[in-house]
This record gives C-alpha cells, sequence and structure tokens, in this order.
C-alpha cells in the first residue's frame, strides 16, 4: 500500500498526462504558425530576455491604470519588508530605507507570508516556444492562431517536468519555514506546485507515520488574472477536488464552468485584479489566526500585489517579476490609515 504522501506526489507527477494529448497539439500547431527567426535563440535566452521586459512593460500599464493611487485611498494600509533583506541589513547596521514606517500609523497585525509563484506551466512553456521561433505574441489578442495563450486546449494548465522540478528543488527552502496554513490558488498548477514544495510541512516522512496536518486551503482571491486566457480558467471544481483530495476547496466559487472567468470578455483589468487582491489580503489573510503563512499563486497577481497592493517601499527584491517556483518571505503589516 502507498502512504497517503507517496500517492500525493505520484498524482502530482502524473495528473499531467491526462492533458497531453491537446498540449502536444497545441504545441504543433503554434510552430507550424511561427516563421522561422533570422537567428538562433534559445528557449533559455528567450526567458533572460524577456523577463525585465515584461515587467517593465506590466509596471508601466499599472501606472497608466491608476492602480499605484489605490494605495493611498484604501482604509487598510498594506506594508511589507523582505525578511531576508531587513536581516542582511540589520547585520550590517542599517535600517530599512523604504516607506515602511511603523511608528506612524496604527497597527492592526503583521503576518509573516512566504509567496510562492508555481512551477513552468504548459502555457509557460509554449509562449517560450513561440518567442524563441521569432513570433510576438499579443496576449490581448483573442485570436487562438496568433495567441497561444488562448488557445482551448490549454485550460488551467499542469505543471511541465521542469516546473515539477521547480516546485522540487524549492521543497528544503520550504522545510525550514513554519507555515501554519497554505493558501493555494485553485488552479492546477498552483496546488500541484504547493504539494511538492511543501510536502514536508504535510506529512511526515520518518516511519510514515502522518504528523498534525497544515490545512491547505484554496482561494479564488490569489488565482491568476481572469478572462480571455484559457490558461488561467480553472477545470471543472468536481475534477480538481477529485484530483486533489488533500484540499480544502469550501471557499471556491468558480463550479462547474468558471463563471468567474467566463464573466470577462477581455483580460480582468488591473483594478480588478488590484482590488480583488486587497480583498484577499484584508479580508481572508489579516483576519486569520494563523502568524505566519504561505500563499501559492501565480506571476501577474503577484506582481500586482507587490507593486498596487502592499507598499514595498521600493524594494526591488519584492517588487520585481517572480521567477517560476520562487519563494519570498516578508512580513507583511496591517494598518488603519
Amino acid at each position: 500500500m502507498y502512504s497517503k504522501l507517496q500517492t500525493s506526489l505520484y498524482m502530482v507527477a502524473f495528473l499531467t498526462t491526462v492533458h497531453q494529448q491537446q498540449l502536444v497539439q497545441a504545441f504543433s500547431m503554434s510552430m507550424s504558425q511561427s516563421q522561422p527567426s533570422k537567428s538562433t535563440v534559445t528557449l533559455s535566452q528567450t526567458q533572460e530576455m524577456t523577463k525585465p521586459k515584461v515587467w517593465n512593460n506590466y509596471k508601466k500599464t499599472l501606472i497608466e491604470a491608476g492602480v499605484l493611487d489605490l494605495q493611498k485611498s484604501r482604509p487598510i494600509g498594506i506594508q511589507a519588508i523582505n525578511i531576508r533583506s531587513s536581516a542582511e541589513n540589520s547585520m550590517r547596521g542599517h535600517e530599512n530605507s523604504g516607506s515602511n514606517d511603523e511608528s506612524s500609523k496604527s497597527l492592526i497585525t503583521s503576518k509573516i507570508i512566504h509567496f510562492q509563484r508555481h512551477g513552468q506551466g504548459y502555457h509557460n512553456l509554449l509562449g517560450d516556444v513561440v518567442r524563441a521561433s521569432g513570433q510576438d505574441i499579443n496576449i490581448d489578442d483573442p485570436n487562438p492562431e496568433a495567441n497561444p495563450f488562448v488557445k482551448p486546449e490549454i485550460q488551467d494548465s499542469p505543471l511541465t517536468f521542469q516546473g515539477r522540478t521547480e516546485a522540487t528543488s524549492r521543497r528544503y527552502e520550504a522545510s525550514v519555514l513554519s507555515p501554519q496554513l497554505i493558501v493555494v490558488s485553485p488552479l492546477v498548477r498552483a496546488i500541484q506546485t504547493a504539494l511538492l514544495t511543501f510536502t514536508d510541512h504535510i506529512y511526515v516522512n520518518e516511519e510514515g507515520n502522518e504528523k498534525e496536518k497544515i490545512q491547505l486551503i484554496a482561494h479564488e482571491g490569489c488565482r491568476e488574472q481572469l478572462g480571455l486566457l484559457t490558461c488561467n480558467k480553472a477545470l471543472p471544481l468536481s475534477q480538481t477536488k477529485n484530483d486533489y483530495p488533500e484540499v480544502d476547496f469550501s471557499l471556491v466559487t468558480h463550479d462547474e464552468d468558471d463563471h468567474l472567468w467566463n464573466k470577462y470578455d477581455t483580460r480582468e483589468s488591473p483594478i480588478d485584479e488590484a482590488n480583488r487582491a486587497y480583498d484577499f489580503l484584508t479580508n481572508f489573510i489579516m483576519e486569520r489566526e494563523e502568524e505566519e503563512m504561505a500563499v501559492v499563486c501565480h506571476s501577474a497577481w503577484l506582481f500586482s500585489v507587490c507593486n498596487a497592493v502592499i507598499d514595498c517601499g521600493g524594494d526591488d527584491s519584492l517588487e520585481s517579476w517572480f521567477a517560476t517556483g520562487e519563494i519570498r518571505s516578508c512580513r507583511v503589516s496591517f494598518y488603519q490609515q
């Protein structure tokens, strides 16, 4: 008989095959539509070249949408300090130079939050393949022949082999953390990442005995941008519940056809996304009794949170785009403004 831990890990490793034929078809179609590039560019080179460009462009989008101005008008202010950077600065005898001035505000509560982006998903790989072929992607184009992220075959795309490797490689880093709760996006790639990275907080490996299980809760508030992009449309909830019985889905409301995603004809606006994240942080995270938790979610959501919802004091170690599988630990403080 397999232990629950073994069963969970095998499910994460092999559930990808459910999507396999459709994903292969999507790759083939995209490659046949792509024009050959005049120069040879590897996938890794493409990833390194596009990361700074992507997040700089998205920050410009947030600024133009007026999302950054919302921080000052909200009743509850949220500030964050990178724990690692703060510790290093303290060792050097420096104070944090950001805008995190706790003395002038009325503190409500503080939490230690370990934010993690999911490992590489098939939609990430598909985008890298298309860009490496020399084709630009307009992420707002609804045409699946031009925009790989709206292809129906990549709905709720799971982790690739590389994505599972990235999540597993963070296992030791996560094992020395002390989360009392793990919150996950209800999308498959985030759930798979959490189960692989935070395995040591779910089950005990020694003697095959379970320890007290840390609760895994799925929450719509930390899922990726709603609307248009099929990779962000959730699978039927009954299917995901059946595949991942370790996760508490009692707060998830998207049901069988993901009505939350369907209500948008285009991508969720930056303001709507920021408001959804603010509501998640102030009405769920802030109100929880746990003092330390992990939140496993997505890159655009994290970028919006760290630039438009939480005041990170200009700390690039928090405000920059998350790499796949990356964990950032910070102390998040909530203030009455």
